[in-house]
């Protein structure tokens, strides 16, 4: 930036004085904040970003905030015994959290400075345990009230969005073991999408959600599968779901293979791979899911791969594209070991199977290996199941209401329906997992598969 737009920042904050804002960190306690003319303060998503945090219990560490504005959020989790480094573009802003953060008493535990993403030669500490960050986005409220510097700092990058340009210093070995929370605003600003990082590998959790406005503003966690934890991997096996037997029984297991020769899919059927093809399994302690019924664990599943391909949901445990199958899910359990293992089987390539077509990733996907397909698979399954961050899960009522969306793409594309020999209508899911469907005449719970059909 200019001499003349730190000229005009300057300008700009002397028409006001500054303001004191009494931000509550809890039900019990609140800190007072000084916030200069043109420096951010403390709001709506200042609050909710504090609520999204609060769902992590992780042991306070090292916590990096960028874009700490007055100080809010940095103050608040120093307080809480965290070790922090706040960044902000706006050196008012980096004065306003140095002077907030002696005023808290935390200043022996909040370091500040100037930078952020973007900046000439900056880059991400290596030894932080969380990063966060509100993202940038500009609101209406404040026009005609910020310099140049905030603006350009709450203004989204016009060409990649901010959370691209983060994500590009995450997708380094360094950063595999830490966690980033980021409030998004994905309604106005489609460059901030969470599946951008879900495409890369990264598991996400919703942690809190606030309609403000006509934004749907969304704190999300995201982290590695495992926190970088590898996977397993053979060359070549018979089943991926009988090695997934002999993982270890703790943390975030799964095991892939380039090549499979005896797969099987539900209820003891064959299923078919070739060299390229995305096979892997998992396998997950029963303590870990007990709250999930069998059935609505796998439609969840199902849910969440579609998300992060774009593909349809078939019930209970078939991908689809452009009404041809292109992968499957299968669930077991096994009460001897206290696991249930999932499997996964995408196509690569399109083809034909006893005169049945089938579709392939790169003809919905992209032309990517199966290694870069099993990443964005494992991030899609750890976003619901992986155990390794502790942050607090999803309600099933969530992925229940994800589910049904996701299955409503199918159900509404004009598929004919039929349970036990009637034509029936779709009309919701249960919390088991079956499917609630009624005629001209009786209503229904469909749990199994072989009474039911779709005709496309």
């Amino acid at each position: 930036m200019g001499t003349s737009e730190i000229s005009r920042e300057v300008e700009y904050s002397s028409y006001d004085q500054s303001k004191v804002h009494d931000f509550k960190i809890n039900d019990k306690n609140s800190i007072k904040l000084i916030v200069p003319p043109t420096v951010y303060p403390p709001r709506r998503d200042t609050k909710l970003l504090l609520k999204g945090l609060d769902r992590i219990k992780l042991k306070p560490g090292h916590l990096v905030e960028i874009g700490c504005g007055s100080g809010a959020i940095s103050i608040a989790k120093a307080l809480e015994g965290w070790n922090v480094t706040a960044f902000d573009v706006n050196p008012l802003a980096v004065v306003a959290t140095k002077g907030n953060s002696e005023a808290a008493g935390v200043n022996d535990r909040v370091a500040v400075e100037e930078g952020g993403v973007g900046g000439e030669n900056w880059t991400l500490p290596t030894n932080a345990d969380l990063v966060v960050w509100n993202l940038p986005y500009l609101s209406p409220d404040f026009e005609n009230m910020l310099g140049p510097m905030e603006e350009a700092a709450l203004t989204d990058e016009r060409n990649r969005g901010w959370s691209e340009q983060l994500l590009d210093l995450a997708n380094v070995e360094s950063q595999n073991g830490t966690i980033f929370v980021l409030l998004m605003n994905s309604d106005s600003n489609p460059k901030n999408s969470p599946l951008t990082w879900l495409r890369k590998g990264w598991s996400k959790r919703s942690l809190a959600v606030e309609r403000v406005g006509d934004d749907t503003l969304e704190v999300i966690a995201f982290w590695r599968p495992g926190l970088g934890c590898e996977s397993a991997y053979l060359e070549e096996t018979k089943s991926t779901m009988d090695e997934a037997r002999n993982l270890p029984k703790c943390g975030w297991q799964r095991i892939r293979s380039g090549k499979q020769t005896s797969g099987r899919g539900r209820r003891g059927s064959i299923w078919h791979s070739n060299h390229g093809d995305m096979i892997a399994s998992w396998s997950v302690q029963l303590e870990e899911i007990n709250r999930w019924t069998p059935g609505l664990l796998q439609v969840s599943i199902g849910a969440s791969i579609c998300e992060a391909l774009g593909v349809q949901l078939k019930w209970p445990n078939d991908l689809f594209w452009q009404g041809i199958k292109c992968g499957g899910i299968l669930l077991e359990s096994s009460t001897y070991d206290g696991t249930i293992r999932i499997g996964v089987g995408l196509n690569k390539n399109t083809g034909e199977i006893d005169g049945v077509s089938y579709s392939g990733w790169k003809e919905y996907f992209s032309d990517i290996d199966s290694n870069e397909m099993f990443k964005i698979i494992d991030a899609a399954i750890g976003s619901i199941l992986d155990p390794t961050p502790l942050i607090e899960t999803s309600e099933n009522i969530q992925w229940q209401q994800k589910s049904w969306a996701k299955l409503s793409e199918l159900l509404s594309t004009g598929v004919t329906v039929k349970f036990e020999g009637n034509t029936v209508n779709i009309v919701g899911l249960c919390d088991t997992g079956s499917l609630r469907a009624g005629s001209d005449s009786s209503e229904y719970e469909i749990s199994d598969v072989d009474d039911f059909s779709i005709t496309f």
